[in-house]
């Protein structure tokens, strides 16, 4: 079991979060994967394709959603998740993907990514992502976000 892109993936999160946010990754723990994917609150799965095939499975709470879709929109107060939030959690997986993909270009590769699939209730899917590895990420304020990688050559 390889873990060789993890670090793509985590420094692909502090580059993003750097751009919009003061928050820092204080920690990122990675570990071989035992189970399929966790759903939460708030879910999203999105592919890589080219010489490297994969998912991921990016997951957090509806809190920790909130403040990440609130920080990307200039401190605009956000009280649920609703459109806004779905939309934003969304397009912060389209802009890391982007970012780690690039990395991983730069080794020579091909990779392109597939749209984003947000799910933000529990009770109307569920993932069937077998993931590789997976990757927690813990913010300073002790928000979570988990981060669970399927990758396999092409």
């Amino acid at each position: 079991m390889s873990m060789k892109y993890a670090g793509v993936f985590i420094d692909a999160w502090d580059n993003v979060l750097q751009s919009f946010s003061s928050k820092h990754i204080m920690r990122a723990d990675v570990q071989a994967a035992v189970e399929k994917g966790n759903i939460r609150d708030i879910s999203v799965m999105m592919g890589f394709i080219g010489d490297l095939d994969g998912q991921i499975l990016m997951t957090m709470s509806a809190r920790t959603g909130q403040t990440l879709a609130s920080e990307m929109l200039g401190g605009m107060e956000i009280t649920e998740v609703d459109e806004v939030v779905i939309s934003a959690v969304g397009e912060l997986c389209n802009m890391i993907m982007g970012n780690a993909c690039a990395s991983i270009c730069k080794d020579n590769m091909a990779v392109d990514i597939t749209p984003p699939t947000i799910i933000a209730d529990q009770k109307t899917a569920v993932c069937d992502i077998r993931p590789t590895y997976h990757i927690s990420l813990r913010l300073e304020d002790q928000e979570i976000i988990d981060f669970n990688v399927a990758v396999e050559s092409a």
